[in-house]
């Protein structure tokens, strides 16, 4: 029961119209043709009872004249009548008579017997007209002073040319009943289906995006009704849709004006690939020039995407701002950034960053790591190693200490920072991009300035996505330090 329940409460609401309305018409037609069935048959056998007692007076009258004549001429009248009776048209006709105290019984038609007389006179007497002796039997009878006439027909014979008839007279019902409900169908579905799919196929547009459709109908004011609500709530979302491009279009020009300016440094090349997998993303990176021509390189990942993230990140680029003020330490603004990220933003709002200081004219690399990718970094025509220092990610904890670790480069080298929508892309077959792949290509550009390999780190990226979406922000930073020149002592 509940099985059916569900199923019929997951049919559309037009079928459901549909199979409740052509049961009705199914159930009122069945209920028409059994009662009509029974009030037909009834009055039949009631005007063949009549006909047959209004046959059984004339037969009276018949034998009041035959009667002066003996009892002889009045058996030969009773099997004269009764052998005329066309047996087609009066199937178990037959003709009795209890007549002065005598029974008479016609004897042409070969139902003459002692039983068929008590049970015509039996018949007669009940309203059912039943016997156990011949069957059913119907009778019409009339009784005068000289005795009783009986008169008979099987009345299995009656039903059955009754029956014939009504059956004709029902399957001319039911065609009428279905060719109703053939029309009454069409009138639903033009009227209430058809219009209610339309607002079904506009809703789905809607849900899917699509805010140009309109839903019409002229069925009936309520429906109409319906039509304007869901126009007016497509255009609502309309201007609603267009007023939140236009927010997350200023945010992303806001966005864009925070980004660093990489072009022009002196001692170091970089060039940047971001790209926001929404309109704003939560990924941050910075070049901020320190003093004695250092520089700071910061990558940030704040956790989700969208407008919360991107405040966040906003955040995040004021208070390494502000630290990097303070110190060149990468440990030192790492702790810094962490106290006041854990004070201002919402609790569970966590972030990954990774920080670098560069001295190009020592040659000198700083680095400290909250929790974020480990940076790549090649010296010379080495094979690139990665930075594999890391702390607790940011937001976790308000006191955690940072720590940093320096390297002396001592040749020409670059580095190569990404956020984890670099290493996690994945492609139609879920496969990962990975680190490997980030190591291979810096092998085989070796030779490549910094803006050539992000070029070819882009293509690459787009190339092995095979078309899928970006489901994480791309960031992805490049710095080439030159060959440090040391001043030698004079012998």
């Amino acid at each position: 029961m509940d099985t059916f329940k569900h199923r019929w409460h997951q049919l559309p609401i037009s079928r459901q119209l549909l199979v409740l309305v052509n049961a009705i018409l199914f159930g009122f037609v069945v209920l028409f043709l059994v009662v009509d069935y029974r009030v037909r048959m009834d009055r039949h056998l009631n005007e063949k009872q009549i006909a047959l007692t209004e046959e059984a007076k004339t037969m009276y009258e018949s034998l009041l004249v035959a009667e002066p004549h003996g009892g002889e001429a009045i058996q030969n009248l009773v099997d004269n009548v009764c052998a005329r009776m066309n047996t087609d048209d009066s199937p178990g006709h037959h003709i009795a008579a209890d007549w002065r105290g005598l029974p008479y019984q016609a004897v042409s038609h070969g139902h003459a017997s002692d039983e068929m007389f008590l049970a015509m006179r039996s018949a007669a007497d009940s309203t059912l007209s039943r016997s156990n002796a011949t069957g059913a039997l119907v009778v019409g009878s009339f009784t005068g002073p000289a005795g009783t006439v009986y008169i008979s027909e099987k009345r299995s014979a009656v039903v059955g040319a009754t029956r014939r008839s009504l059956l004709i007279q029902m399957f001319g019902v039911l065609l009428l009943g279905g060719i109703t409900a053939f029309v009454v169908s069409a009138v639903l579905r033009q009227l209430i289906a058809k219009p209610i799919q339309g607002f079904v196929s506009a809703l789905r547009s809607v849900a899917a995006g699509d805010l140009s459709v309109i839903a019409r109908t002229r069925s009936c004011r309520e429906l109409s009704y319906l039509a304007d609500q869901i126009n007016s709530m497509t255009e609502a979302l309309d201007h609603a849709q267009r007023d939140h491009r236009v927010h997350m279009e200023k945010a992303r020009q806001i966005q864009q004006n925070l980004r660093p300016t990489v072009n022009g440094l002196v001692g170091i090349d970089v060039a940047e690939l971001f790209e926001p997998a929404d309109d704003v993303g939560g990924d941050y990176y910075d070049v901020i020039p320190l003093s004695d021509g250092q520089y700071l390189l910061c990558v940030a990942d704040v956790s989700g995407h969208g407008v919360p993230a991107a405040m966040a990140a906003t955040l995040l680029k004021a208070f390494v701002s502000e630290a990097a003020k303070k110190s060149s330490s990468p440990a030192h603004i790492l702790t810094d950034v962490n106290e006041r990220y854990c004070e201002y933003v919402m609790m569970g709002h966590f972030a990954t960053m990774t920080l670098l200081v560069v001295d190009p004219k020592k040659g000198q690399l700083t680095y400290a790591n909250a929790g974020h990718e480990f940076p790549f970094l090649q010296i010379g025509r080495e094979t690139p190693v990665r930075l594999n220092v890391g702390d607790l990610i940011l937001g976790v904890e308000e006191d955690t200490q940072y720590n940093e670790e320096t390297i002396q480069l001592g040749d020409a080298a670059r580095l190569v920072i990404v956020s984890d929508g670099v290493t996690e892309a994945f492609d139609p077959s879920e496969e990962q991009y990975g680190t490997e792949r980030i190591e291979q290509l810096m092998n085989t550009a070796k030779r490549s300035n910094a803006r050539e390999l992000v070029e070819a780190f882009e293509s690459s990226i787009e190339t092995f996505r095979k078309g899928r979406k970006a489901f994480d922000d791309t960031t992805l930073l490049v710095a080439q330090i030159p060959v440090v020149e040391v001043d030698r002592p004079l012998d």
